[in-house]
């Protein structure tokens, strides 16, 4: 498996400035190539990334900074590549959730070959990945982190969400966290991670690598490379902050790690 990050921003002001670039992940693996949490940019990012071999879009949540592009991204699947791919995306992505509206047409649903809705506890496979999802606690009530596992290793996402013991178990045993962090040390903000949270994140799943990404307008105003060089200190863990563009884990497989 190697991740590739389009884009490590998050947030309406990191958004809105592209602060950072927020075009999402795009997972590969030997048999598939996986879009994750496409935002603003995503499609035009997807192009220098073999945008031929995307097969499958996951969304995690309806905000506008991981879902915008998946509508057209699931266009680009159907009809520029002829090959209607796979939707994996939460309740309120799909079909809206109290005040907030679904961010998926039922017109780009019905381009897709197959449309699962994330929730808790769903546990589903696609071509060589197995994946399951966990409901966080987030603005959009429907927000799914999730764990994507091969053979080979298993990556959890730990996406926008407040901090809960009640999801630490979750993430257990899995090798690399990719963990949304919108707010620098010593700061909060309700629905998200704050760095201060992460070494009790790292402490219970016991990965071998966390990487912090879908950084906050807040955080970035912030010395990144003190901030990156604490929670080194925090943890036994390799740490990395991740940068766009960057590839993990380079040009090995994650398998290597």
């Amino acid at each position: 498996m190697k991740l590739k990050f389009l884009g490590t921003g998050g947030g309406r002001f990191v958004t809105g400035s592209q602060k950072r670039k927020t075009g999402g992940i795009i997972l590969q693996t030997e048999e598939t190539q996986i879009h994750i949490d496409p935002g603003p940019g995503g499609l035009i990012q997807a192009q220098e990334n073999n945008p031929e071999e995307t097969e499958a879009v996951i969304v995690s949540h309806a905000h506008l900074d991981h879902s915008s592009d998946a509508e057209p991204i699931i266009e680009m699947m159907a009809y520029i590549h002829d090959q209607p791919g796979a939707l994996f995306a939460n309740e309120t992505s799909l079909s809206g959730y109290s005040d907030l509206e679904k961010c998926i047409s039922d017109y780009h649903q019905n381009l897709c070959r197959t449309v699962e809705t994330l929730e808790e506890e769903t546990k589903t496979e696609f071509k060589d990945v197995k994946i399951e999802s966990q409901e966080m606690f987030h603005s959009d009530p429907k927000t799914q982190g999730f764990t994507i596992e091969t053979e080979e290793k298993k990556i959890g996402f730990w996406t926008d969400t407040e901090f809960s013991e009640e999801i630490l178990n979750f993430y257990t045993g899995c090798d690399t966290v990719v963990i949304y962090c919108n707010r620098p040390k010593g700061e909060s903000l309700e629905g998200h991670t704050s760095l201060n949270e992460v070494p009790d994140i790292v402490e219970a799943a016991d990965p071998s690598t966390v990487i912090v990404t879908d950084f906050g307008y807040k955080f970035l105003s912030q010395d990144l490379d003190e901030q990156r060089e604490w929670l080194d200190e925090q943890t036994d863990c390799k740490v990395i902050f991740a940068e766009d563009g960057m590839e993990f884990p380079g040009n090995r497989s994650l398998g290597d790690f």
